[in-house]
C-alpha cells in the first residue's frame, strides 16, 4: 500500500470498553508513522471515556447506539464521515457496521477483517479493497492482532517506541483519587473489581471475600471495591461485600470510568476478573492480578509486564462447545483456589510501582 497523501485516517472499533483501550498502542504507531495526519476514532457510546485526552489521537466519533440512539444518528454519524474525506479507514471490528460505515466513508484505502458468517459470498467483503483474509483464530492477543492486520493489509507502520496501552488519567482525577485514599494511607492500597458486567466470569463470592480479608488483615493493605452499574453487577459486589469480616472501601455502582481509572492509578495494584477495569489497572501500569476462565488470557489478558493471570483448563475450549452452565461460576474460573491469588497477590505487592504516572 503507497503511503502518501495519507493526511485524515479513520480508525473503527465499535465494540466494548476494553476492546476500545486496547487499540491505542495502534494509535500510537499511526501518530508515529504518519505525525501530520488528523486520526479520528469511531466508537460506541459508553466507551470514548477510554480515549479521553489521548495524545496520539485528534478527535473521537461516538456511534449512539439504541436505545439512545436510532436513523437520525445513523445518518448524523455517516455524514460527519463523509464530511471528513478521509484517505485511509482502518476496520478493527468485525461486523455490518463497521463495513458499511467504511464504505460510505468514501475514502480510497479501506482495510478490514470480512466476516465468512453468510459464506465466501458475504457482500461486506466489497466494504474493503485491502481486505485480509483468513480470519484470525486463537492465540494471538486482541493488541497483536490490530498489528497483524495492518501488516497483512500492507500497510508498513514504523516501530512503535511502544506497545503499552495508553489511559489518560487527568490532574483533577488524580487529585481526587488522592484525597478519596488519603483516609487509608499510609497502608497499601488494593483496587478490588470483582465483577464482570457477565457474570459467568466471575469467582465464587466466598473466595472473593475470603481474599479481600486476608489482604486487610494479614497483609495490612486496605481494599477498595468498585463495581459496575448494572443493577445483576451490583447485587453480586454488594453480597461479596457483605461476606467480608472486614470493611472495604465500597463504592457501589457510582463511579464514573475516570473515576476507576484513578483509583487505580493511586493504588499499590489490581485484582479482578476479566473486565474492563483489568484492562484500565494495566493501562495506568499498577500491577495486575487477574482471574480468567471462559474468556480467553492469550487473547484478552491484561496487556502489560506487570500483569499475572491466574487460569484453569475450560472445558468449554477444549470441547469446542458451551458444555458449561453460563448462569453459574463457570468450573475452570471455580478451579483458581484462595492459596493461588494469595500468593500471586503477595508477588504482585512485592513490585515497584511507576515512578512516573503512565
Amino acid at each position: 500500500m503507497e503511503l502518501q497523501n495519507i493526511d485524515r485516517i479513520a480508525v473503527f472499533k465499535m465494540r466494548n470498553i476494553g476492546d476500545v483501550l486496547m487499540i491505542t498502542p495502534l494509535l500510537r504507531a499511526l501518530r508515529e508513522t504518519f505525525p501530520q495526519a488528523r486520526i479520528t476514532a469511531v466508537v460506541n457510546s459508553g466507551t470514548e471515556a477510554m480515549l479521553a485526552g489521548n495524545p496520539h489521537l485528534d478527535e473521537t466519533l461516538v456511534y449512539r447506539r439504541p436505545p439512545l440512539g436510532g436513523l437520525r444518528d445513523e445518518f448524523r454519524l455517516v455524514r460527519e464521515l463523509r464530511r471528513r474525506r478521509f484517505d485511509l479507514t482502518i476496520g478493527l471490528t468485525e461486523g455490518d457496521r463497521t463495513a458499511w460505515y467504511s464504505l460510505l466513508c468514501g475514502a480510497p484505502r479501506r482495510i478490514g477483517l470480512p466476516r465468512y458468517s453468510w459464506g465466501k459470498f458475504d457482500p461486506r467483503r466489497r466494504a474493503y479493497n485491502f481486505p485480509v483474509y483468513p480470519p484470525l483464530r486463537g492465540g494471538m492477543h486482541e493488541v497483536e492482532k490490530h498489528f497483524w492486520l495492518i501488516e497483512h493489509a500492507g500497510l508498513k507502520l514504523a516501530p512503535p517506541s511502544s506497545k503499552n496501552l495508553c489511559l489518560v488519567v487527568s490532574d483533577e482525577m488524580r487529585a481526587w483519587a488522592r484525597a478519596e485514599m488519603a483516609p487509608l494511607r499510609p497502608a497499601r492500597i488494593v483496587h478490588v473489581h470483582p465483577v464482570s458486567r457477565w457474570l459467568w466470569k466471575c469467582w465464587g463470592n466466598e473466595a472473593m471475600a475470603a481474599v479481600i480479608d486476608w489482604l486487610e488483615t494479614e497483609r495490612d493493605t486496605r481494599v477498595i471495591v468498585t463495581t459496575g452499574p448494572a443493577p445483576p453487577e451490583r447485587d453480586r459486589a454488594r453480597e461479596i461485600v457483605r461476606l467480608c469480616r472486614t470493611r472495604p472501601r465500597f463504592y457501589d455502582g457510582d463511579l464514573s470510568l475516570a473515576q476507576t481509572a484513578a483509583l487505580s492509578a493511586g493504588s499499590d495494584g489490581y485484582f479482578g476478573v476479566d473486565t474492563a477495569p483489568m484492562h484500565m489497572a494495566a493501562a495506568v501500569g499498577v500491577p495486575v492480578v487477574a482471574l480468567f476462565g471462559p474468556s480467553q488470557a492469550g487473547n484478552w489478558g491484561p496487556w502489560t509486564t506487570r500483569g499475572r493471570v491466574l487460569s484453569h483448563p475450560c472445558a468449554c475450549h477444549e470441547a469446542k462447545r458451551a458444555s458449561c452452565d453460563w448462569s453459574r461460576v463457570r468450573a475452570c474460573v471455580a478451579a483458581i483456589t484462595v492459596a493461588e491469588a494469595q500468593a500471586a497477590l503477595d508477588e504482585m505487592l512485592a513490585l515497584p510501582l511507576p515512578t512516573t504516572p503512565s
